[in-house]
């Protein structure tokens, strides 16, 4: 079995050709999804990056028991799976994902059979400057954009991109290994991820007509720009992807000519999308995961292009791709997954979920049927969450000490093959737009919204009787996987 996993970051479905968009150009991926069956109802499952991609290499929600993380010593990783079949399968990445390569990030790559990492991308100390040169006011405002300013300066021309560089990489790879069978590529391109800097012929074809400062990363969190400022941004994201798609096309060129969609699957998806001022906010993190996040895009080429063109409309989630491609390769399957295998969707439109659950750690816990969505908040702003890890790193570092100091070490989870692990109390938090400023003045308030009668979810729904079958839908979830017990408690569960 031959399979290729697409992975983009920050990618917004409602920008992408097969799934409406009428602005945006992305010619490759709808050339993808012609080929492809497109997956309608695909959602997120751990937020953000790493506990997504924790939630690719291992099948199992990232967000209930830690948050930004690496690999655990205990995971069921897919690459050592893969190693395990009948027919043992060689992986390869490939990617500008700079995340795996500091701390917080450890294990992924090391986990295939080899790596690729093309360096260069956001904030990777990559162009080292001890005095730094004269660098453009609004990139020189704080520490991570100076280093993002220092690497735009070795990617000035297209073909000097991390991301083109990346694909002319997995062009490579495919020539190298074109008379080879059971091979599994993770192809992963952080475009379009903000800052959204591209090359200038790309803004052309959205008549951008910005006359201001150099404006191209807007912080996380609540949107004050004026409407000239917002649609700015967008267009650079729009920009962005059309150059992402356009880099595509050099793949898919040469699967034309070497014949690889007769025999190989190829997945296309993301790890989530990004606010871009919709609700008055700006990216993730800090908001409710409203769909722009949330609902993302998932296309799968079946080898051979069978039932080519087909839409899915049965939920899937990021959880469900690790045991689809176990699936598909008679690789073992171990016992703890929290994701199902999608053949049953994908090859007959087979429902696998009746409703599935989403989040960031510590924060609110989302859930969805499909039709309608559920944001439940913390009882508390204040509520102790424990992140359970044999790894006590967190985003580009260690966890802090004091939070270490606070630990105990035990056996508390089910599905750690009997290594103990720390357990370590850390403050969880409401999102944006709940009164969490004021403890005082907060009352947990949930949220749930009918997506076919309101898409935006603009405008939430007051109905007892479904937040009571939503609330006890979301009991039986966090039952089933075996979340950690105070995670019910912190939900009022």
């Amino acid at each position: 079995m031959k399979t290729l996993f697409v992975i983009l970051d920050t990618l917004r479905r409602d920008y992408l050709e097969p799934y409406g968009s009428d602005w945006v150009q992305t010619p490759n991926i709808a050339r993808l999804a012609e080929r492809s069956v497109v997956c309608d109802n695909h959602w997120v499952g751990s937020l953000p990056c790493m506990p997504a991609r924790r939630e690719f290499m291992t099948g199992r929600h990232n967000f209930l028991e830690r948050g930004w993380g690496p690999l655990e010593p205990f995971d069921d990783v897919l690459p050592h799976l893969l190693r395990q079949a009948d027919q043992p399968v060689f992986s390869h990445l490939i990617t500008d994902h700079y995340h795996y390569f500091y701390l917080g990030g450890e294990g992924h790559n090391s986990s295939f059979s080899s790596w690729q990492f093309e360096r260069g991308q956001e904030s990777d100390f990559w162009i080292s400057r001890v005095d730094l040169p004269a660098l453009p006011e609004t990139l020189n405002r704080q520490a991570n954009r100076q280093q993002n300013a220092l690497n735009r300066l070795a990617q000035r021309e297209e073909h000097e991109f991390s991301g083109p560089r990346c694909v002319e990489h997995a062009v490579r790879w495919l020539d190298d290994n074109r008379d080879a069978d059971n091979w599994f590529l993770q192809l992963e391109l952080f475009d379009p991820h903000e800052p959204f800097y591209v090359v200038q012929k790309y803004l052309d074809l959205y008549d951008d007509r910005w006359d201001g400062p150099l404006y191209d990363w807007p912080n996380y969190g609540e949107c004050e720009d004026s409407p000239e400022a917002i649609a700015h941004i967008r267009k650079c994201y729009a920009a962005l992807l059309t150059m992402t798609d356009h880099w595509l096309g050099r793949l898919w060129d040469r699967f034309d000519a070497l014949d690889l969609w007769r025999d190989t699957a190829v997945v296309l998806t993301t790890d989530h999308g990004s606010m871009l001022g919709e609700h008055q906010y700006w990216m993730k993190n800090a908001m409710p995961v409203y769909n722009e996040i949330a609902r993302i895009p998932l296309i799968v080429h079946l080898p051979g292009s069978a039932r080519a063109g087909a839409r899915v409309s049965a939920l899937t989630q990021t959880t469900d791709l690790m045991p689809t491609v176990l699936d598909w390769c008679g690789a073992p399957v171990p016992p703890h997954l929290h994701g199902r295998s999608l053949r049953p969707t994908l090859e007959a439109d087979e429902a696998v979920h009746d409703a599935i659950i989403y989040g960031y750690f510590g924060m609110a816990t989302n859930a969805t049927d499909g039709r309608h969505t559920y944001f439940r908040n913390p009882l508390a702003p204040d509520t102790v969450v424990y992140a359970y890890t044999a790894m006590p790193t967190g985003f580009h570092g260690f966890l802090p000490r004091e939070q270490l100091a606070q630990a105990e070490m035990g056996r508390f989870l089910g599905h750690t093959y009997n290594i103990p692990v720390y357990k370590i109390p850390q403050p969880g938090k409401v999102p944006l737009g709940y009164g969490a400023g004021d403890g005082a003045a907060y009352t947990s308030r949930h949220e749930l919204f009918d997506l076919a009668a309101d898409p935006r979810q603009e405008r939430p729904l007051a109905d007892p009787a479904l937040e009571r079958r939503f609330a006890d839908l979301l009991r039986a979830h966090l039952a089933r996987v075996d979340a950690p017990a105070e995670q019910l408690a912190r939900l009022g569960l």
